[in-house]
């Protein structure tokens, strides 16, 4: 590292201690014993011109310091910038090196795999023909065996198939008369049952349309007590005041509109009566999909007080 470079102040002491040096030995003793005025004034001026004159040599010589500084730190900045780009070329040599060192190894090892499998797959060329033969020889062998029983299992099956025939035209006439036999009572059970299975399912449609209706009536109850609970009286209204409101629903519930059928004669109770349907949403629906498409739109009487 260059050596730091003098301080503003230290130059200051330096140019007076110069400057007192130079009177000191610039004046004449013996001269300013006597009392004349004009030979003491020549040496000032002497001296004030050799302290100007030193004061420019050293500001001088502090350009000449400071050049030469600029001049060392930028040398030793370039040599630094050097060693930085020498230090990183000769990283990026190593590596390249390094590279080449593992794609030698890399090839190597990738030829002494080929060379690996070429013998293998030799190898496995060489059992795989021998298998091939000997399975070949097995199959020849097993042909031959496998004609001589097929040839055995023909003439045994044609036996089988001439007593088996004789055997089905005799079962086949007694099967005849058996079938006519049950075909006749076959009839007369599914005409019996026939019958049997209209009655049940008549029955049971008659309990369906009834459990059907009662599940309506019941929640039209329900959808009344909760319309009623949301109805707020208009002051103009009497208690002896009803009407017919139709309400479409959908299956969650939800009132999609309401509609006054049969009007009160009296407007806002029959505006008041749509509001609270409509502010009664979501009203109660049956959970039985086939009963809530018959629910979808139902009339009832709002009659205060009696829902």
């Amino acid at each position: 590292m260059l050596r730091e470079r003098p301080r503003p102040f230290i130059y200051a002491l330096l140019v007076h201690v110069a400057l007192l040096a130079v009177l000191v030995f610039s004046l004449d003793w013996q001269s300013a014993i006597k009392p004349s005025t004009a030979r003491k004034k020549a040496p000032v001026q002497a001296v004030v011109v050799d302290a100007a004159k030193l004061d420019s040599e050293i500001q001088r010589q502090k350009q000449i310091e400071d050049k030469k500084q600029r001049e060392a730190q930028e040398q030793l900045k370039r040599l630094e910038e050097q060693a930085a780009e020498a230090q990183r070329k000769r990283k990026q040599e190593e590596q390249r090196l390094a590279e080449l060192q593992r794609k030698k190894q890399e090839e190597a090892k990738r030829q002494a795999e080929t060379e690996r499998k070429r013998k293998a797959e030799l190898a496995a060329k060489k059992k795989a023909e021998a298998e091939r033969k000997r399975q070949e020889e097995e199959k020849r062998k097993a042909e031959a065996e496998a004609e001589r029983k097929r040839q055995e299992e023909e003439k045994r099956k044609a036996e089988a198939e001439r007593k088996r025939q004789e055997e089905e035209k005799r079962k086949a006439e007694a099967e005849r008369k058996l079938k006519a036999e049950e075909e006749a009572r076959r009839k007369a059970a599914e005409q019996e049952m026939q019958a049997r299975l209209a009655a049940e399912q008549e029955r049971l449609a008659t309990q369906r349309r009834s459990a059907m209706q009662r599940m309506i009536d019941e929640y039209v109850v329900y959808i009344q007590e909760k319309v009623q609970r949301s109805w707020i009286r208009p002051p103009s209204s009497g208690s002896e005041l009803s009407c017919t409101v139709e309400v479409r629903l959908i299956p969650s519930g939800e009132v999609i509109d309401a509609t006054i059928v049969r009007g009160s004669g009296n407007p806002a109770f029959d505006r008041s009566v749509e509001a609270a349907v409509f502010k009664a949403s979501p009203l109660p629906v049956p959970p039985d999909p086939e009963v809530m498409e018959q629910f979808r739109s139902l009339r009832f009487e709002f009659k205060p007080g009696a829902a």
